[in-house]
C-alpha cells in the first residue's frame, strides 16, 4: 500500500516524508493536496487528513 500512496503523490507533483505510521506529502497549492487525498481515499480506504497544501496519511 505505500507504494501506491508514494506513487499517487509523485502523480500529483507533490514530495514525500515518511515517519513511523505516517506519510506527508507538500505539494504546490491546496488543490493538488485535497485531489491527492481524495485518490489515495478511494484506491487505499486509507485515512487521509488535508491542511493546507499538505496531506498526511495514517498507515
Amino acid at each position: 500500500m505505500n507504494a501506491v500512496i508514494v506513487a499517487l503523490i509523485h502523480a500529483f507533483n507533490g514530495t514525500i516524508y515518511e515517519t513511523a505510521g505516517i506519510i506527508s506529502g507538500f505539494f504546490n497549492d491546496p488543490e493538488q493536496a485535497h485531489a491527492c487525498a481524495h485518490r489515495i481515499r478511494v484506491q487505499t480506504k486509507s485515512v487521509v487528513e488535508v491542511c493546507g497544501s499538505q496531506l498526511s496519511v495514517f498507515l
